[in-house]
């Protein structure tokens, strides 16, 4: 049975059942050129010209990489080499013949008269180009967004029995009953109760959500003594109905739909062509990661895929070890993204300020330069990338594994490992073009408008959107229907940071309204007397917060209120009290080890997750101690 028969044409080139239909595909199926291939012999090669597109009738076909490596199979009715001819590029890689094949060619010049007949056909043959060459990417980014903030046990990978519900949640339920019993003008500080059990709740289950929804109904509880439902309804209402954190949320989304549409568009594979004829060495790799992470740095997801993707391959030639690029990938992306107020980890957290102090925008900025875990990280893996901070035991292992002849990667690795990517690339002018936009506008709209300096970042972000439509659908790189679905898989994607913004934020206000202040006004002259100490103790307590919590952004709904009111209160300074518990959030994901960190930079550079942490570890203890020494010299000078 043929494989390229009237029916696939028919299904391929979308042609209808009528005599029209007929002519047309009567027409391509003269322009079909049979081809036989023995076995051994390259279809295809990379570097040479577009001539065709291949439709593969019978046999079996590899592709192989610039550097002989297998990287796809091609079998019975797939096709290959449109891109080449789309893209008007010569061919980026070889496609041999393994065992007897039969193909058929469509030369270039026909395919594009075909296809000028066609533009839907046109349209879908680009979104599957596309669609290939992102899919591993998307994999990567949907992971990391679902695993922010998500702890990663592996017990709550299987279900409760019946009898292990029933005592879990009835021991909650007394937990309940039990503070009820305590009056509303108890001299035990009512905050306490639901903030322990968050802690003590997340750090048992790992389970992060869950433990936000539970503490914020036991402090609702305690703030409306009503039912349950009734007082939480009315604390996520009240929180949802927020000007400043409608606004947040309507950031968040936007930013996940500018981001998906930049991996979409196949932009991010632009990279590796640039550094795959540039980098030499690798100190220039290590450089380059540096550099694409910083400019890429409107989300930590984005920058560690741009940085991944690019510099696998030339960090391969250079034969170094995955353990290399698992400390930087591991470290920089978090870390330059919260230097950035356009960034997403940047608007979460001015998100968070905004309700605290009205100035939370210009108090972000001014807190950049006292986040030392970044400072120090940053500096950190630049002194890396020149090759002169002193390497760890994990990291020599790896050199010396390497030197022998050993695999880049540690053992584990191989389902991590990227095998059947695509080689294809974008344009880097269809990342670049949407970064700078996003940062003018962000700036400029609302400020000509409003006649004064405003940052607005929803505007900056609706004209991105704008351009990317006119900029994208132009290439013909997707329809604007193609546009508007990866516009809602982007905003679908925020869901889980959204949910975790609003649930956090709801706890805060309810911590707020038991009168957390008041106690801390209690305390003054105690904690007067430690005061200079009060940064430090910031940075330590909210670090250990991050790591029992897992995430950061949990954590900075709780911290932020009472840093900024002791901070007031005692007379610090809030841009050093704002960085501390910046830098602590950051800290704690680097030095938790059931956050899903390490398992989403695995992903992305294909190496073990285990070797991921043994070699983030170290450094990162050795970054928040420096960080911890720099709050206590810092709190006495200032």
């Amino acid at each position: 049975m043929h494989r390229i028969n009237d029916d696939y044409i028919r299904d391929f080139f979308g042609i209808s059942a009528d005599e029209a239909g007929e002519k047309e595909l009567a027409d391509i199926k003269s322009r079909l050129v049979p081809l036989r291939f023995d076995h051994g012999q390259d279809i295809c090669t990379i570097e040479g010209e577009p001539d065709g597109m291949f439709f593969l009738e019978s046999g079996t076909a590899i592709v192989l990489s610039r550097d002989g490596e297998q990287i796809n199979v091609m079998r019975e009715g797939q096709y290959f080499g449109e891109y080449a001819v789309l893209a008007r590029q010569k061919r980026l890689s070889t496609v041999r013949s393994q065992g007897r094949t039969t193909v058929y060619r469509l030369n270039s010049g026909d395919m594009m008269d075909i296809l000028s007949r066609h533009p839907d056909i046109y349209g879908e043959l680009m979104k599957r180009v596309y669609g290939q060459v992102s899919n591993k990417h998307t994999q990567v980014i949907a992971l990391s967004r679902m695993q922010r903030g998500m702890l990663q046990s592996p017990h709550n990978q299987t279900p409760m029995t019946a009898l292990k519900m029933l005592v879990h949640y009835g021991i909650v339920a007394l937990i309940f009953a039990a503070a009820l019993l305590l009056p509303s003008d108890s001299a035990v500080p009512l905050f306490l109760v639901p903030l322990a059990f968050m802690i003590v709740y997340a750090f048992i289950t790992r389970r992060t959500v869950e433990s936000l929804v539970i503490s914020g109904m036991l402090a609702a509880v305690l703030v409306y003594r009503s039912g349950i439902s009734a007082g939480y309804t009315d604390a996520l209402m009240d929180t949802m109905i927020s000007p400043d954190n409608v606004f947040t949320v309507l950031v968040m989304a936007l930013m996940g739909a500018v981001v998906t549409l930049i991996e979409y568009s196949g932009a991010v594979t632009a990279f590796r062509k640039l550094a795959g004829s540039r980098l030499r060495s690798r100190r220039g790799v290590r450089l380059s990661a540096v550099a694409m992470m910083a400019v890429t740095s409107i989300d930590d997801g984005l920058n560690l895929l741009c940085a991944s993707a690019g510099l696998r391959s030339a960090a391969d030639e250079q034969r170094s070890p995955r353990e290399e690029q698992a400390l930087m990938m591991s470290m920089l992306p978090t870390v330059l993204c919260s230097f950035s107020p356009l960034s997403l980890w940047g608007i979460f957290v001015i998100g968070i300020l905004v309700p605290i102090n009205s100035g939370g925008f210009g108090l972000f900025c001014r807190s950049i330069p006292f986040n030392f875990f970044s400072v120090v990280a940053l500096a950190a893996m630049l002194l890396f990338s020149f090759g002169l901070l002193p390497r760890s035991g994990a990291l020599k292992k790896a050199e010396t594994r390497v030197k022998a002849g050993g695999e880049l990667w540690p053992a584990g690795s191989e389902r991590y490992l990227v095998k059947d990517e695509t080689e294809t690339w974008g344009r880097i002018s269809n990342l670049l073009i949407p970064i700078a936009v996003l940062a003018l506008s962000s700036v400029a709209v609302r400020s000509i408008v409003s006649g004064s300096f405003v940052v607005d970042s929803a505007c900056g972000l609706m004209l991105t959107l704008i351009v990317m439509f006119f900029l994208y659908c132009s290439q013909k790189l997707m329809s604007p229907e193609q546009f508007a679905e990866q516009l809602l898989n982007g905003i679908e994607s925020m869901t889980l940071p959204i949910v975790l913004y609003l649930l956090s934020i709801c706890f805060s206000t309810m911590l707020d309204r038991l009168e957390i202040a008041r106690y801390f006004d209690g305390l003054i002259e105690v904690l007067d007397s430690v005061s200079q100490l009060i940064p430090a103790m910031l940075f330590s307590a909210s670090t250990l917060l991050t790591v029992a919590l897992g995430s950061s952004w949990s954590m900075y709904a709780i911290a932020f209120p009472i840093a900024l009111h002791l901070g007031g209160m005692l007379g610090l300074s809030l841009p050093l009290c704002a960085g501390a518990v910046c830098a602590a959030g950051i800290a704690g994901e680097k030095l938790c080890v059931v956050s899903g960190d390490s398992l989403y930079v695995a992903n992305a550079i294909g190496c073990d997750p285990k070797a991921v942490l043994r070699v983030r570890l170290p450094y990162s203890a050795a970054f928040a101690l420096i960080s911890l020494l720099m709050y206590i010299a810092a709190g006495l000078i200032m």
